[in-house]
């Protein structure tokens, strides 16, 4: 036993550690007079155990032992599924993402239609919109995508920069807009096309495509030298593609 964490006339709580193989897993046992069989609950980043008072360290960690394969997976499955961008309905309480996250909706009723705008703090949007007025879905979606257009300028344009200096190439312009089919594209005059879309990526996502534009500034076309040359700068590059690739129904707009 670690260390005692809190305890109570029915129930104690404690820190414990499991030894499996090479690997220490902590978990916290959490044993009640009420609770008649063992119970394991898992979490993205943490285990526990409800047991009852009569079962053993010894039993504890022999059915651990015997889920470490499920509880691996599960806590897998569950990072898998807080990395998901959810589809945005541009309801109140609902969800809008922003650099790979589901930021909260919050719709708040204004006075003065000349002061409807949108604000973000703290992963929540604020969408202030006059409640005199019906609050359709397009006023929404349009305060929403000028305000992506705005970051997706700035966050874009300082990776480029960045990313051309490593790379050791120029590019001549940077065009953000709405692409249907693409992330992003570079033509023979070296412009870089991003979609603003991309914004609502993690960051290491956006940063894949970027590098991934500037490097057919080295090497045209997607030949086995063009990957290779790009795996030295994003050596998981097939794991970006992959995220995009679960996540571009939720990502790309309705007039995308």
């Amino acid at each position: 036993m670690n260390s005692l964490s809190s305890t109570h006339s029915k129930e104690v709580k404690s820190k414990q550690t499991f030894q499996y193989g090479n690997k220490s897993i902590e978990y916290t046992l959490i044993q009640s007079k009420r609770r008649k069989t063992i119970e394991v609950i898992v979490d993205e980043d943490q285990i526990i155990i409800r047991s009852p008072f009569d079962k053993s360290i010894k039993e504890i960690e022999g059915i651990l032992n015997d889920k470490i394969k499920w509880i691996s997976q599960k806590q897998k499955e569950i990072q898998r599924e807080k990395s998901e961008i959810i589809k945005p309905s541009f309801e109140d309480h609902s969800t809008l993402p922003y650099l790979g996250k589901n930021c909260n909706l919050k719709i708040i009723d204004i006075i003065d239609e000349s002061e409807e705008r949108i604000e973000y703090f703290n992963n929540t949007f604020s969408i202030y919109l006059d409640k005199k007025e019906p609050k359709p879905v397009n006023k929404i979606m349009s305060l929403y995508e000028y305000w992506l257009f705005s970051k997706a300028n700035q966050v874009f344009k300082e990776k480029i920069n960045k990313y051309s200096e490593i790379i050791d190439v120029k590019p001549n312009k940077i065009i953000v807009k709405k692409l249907k089919n693409r992330w992003g594209s570079i033509t023979k005059d070296k412009t870089v096309n991003l979609n603003v879309n991309l914004i609502k990526s993690p960051e290491d996502v956006i940063d894949y495509i970027m590098i991934h534009e500037l490097c057919h500034l080295k090497i045209k076309g997607h030949s086995y030298q063009f990957w290779d040359y790009l795996k030295q700068f994003i050596p998981d590059y097939i794991k970006k593609i992959t995220w995009l690739s679960r996540n571009s129904d939720s990502l790309m707009s309705k007039d995308s």
